[in-house]
């Protein structure tokens, strides 16, 4: 059990990172504020716990909430792929991987983000988000169909949905409210 607690920390965290470094006019990463803080107890439901020890995963299944401090997150299915203690890896967390699908969606005050799948790789420290990409602070908005972050450099990348395929305009898509600029 506690290595599932650590796996969920740690893709939590993982993913407050997830948009700390994106290029927009405004900073995107707000729904992940109070993820991270280790003086705030995590708070896991789910319908279901199944875990495979001989195959180093957890699986948490229907209707899934994670919660710490302010920030909820929610997906149908969240499962953890953790390292052995004997088992190669640069995972500061002993967890190779996080998959969460089945509309993930995490929200902190009024900053919100969500897909249709989340990867959060912790070896590479990459963060990817596919399907629906749907990323609001307040009025400001980003939509695409892929989100990569790479934890180390703070680079974000969306990508549109392919036009081709008639799922989309084949482009990303902004709306940022001057009226909501920092100032610095």
């Amino acid at each position: 059990m506690q290595t599932l607690r650590t796996a969920i920390r740690c893709f939590l965290f993982g993913a407050s990172m997830c948009f700390a470094g994106a290029a927009f006019a405004q900073s995107f990463g707000g729904a992940f504020d109070g993820i991270g803080d280790t003086s705030e107890p995590i708070q896991i439901e789910a319908d279901s716990l199944e875990i495979v020890d001989d195959q180093n995963t957890a699986l948490l299944t229907g209707n899934v909430s994670v919660v710490q401090g302010t920030t909820i997150l929610k997906a149908k299915r969240i499962k953890v792929f953790y390292l052995r203690k004997n088992q190669s890896g640069q995972s500061k967390s002993g967890i190779r991987k996080i998959e969460a699908s089945g509309k993930v969606a995490v929200r902190s005050g009024d900053n919100f983000a969500s897909a249709d799948k989340a990867i959060v790789d912790m070896i590479s420290e990459v963060v990817t988000m596919r399907g629906n990409v749907f990323i609001s602070q307040g009025n400001n908005i980003a939509n695409g169909c892929r989100l990569t972050v790479n934890l180390k450099t703070s680079v974000s990348e969306i990508k549109p949905c392919a036009a081709a395929s008639g799922s989309g305009s084949g482009r990303v898509k902004l709306l940022l409210d001057p009226k909501s600029r920092q100032t610095n």
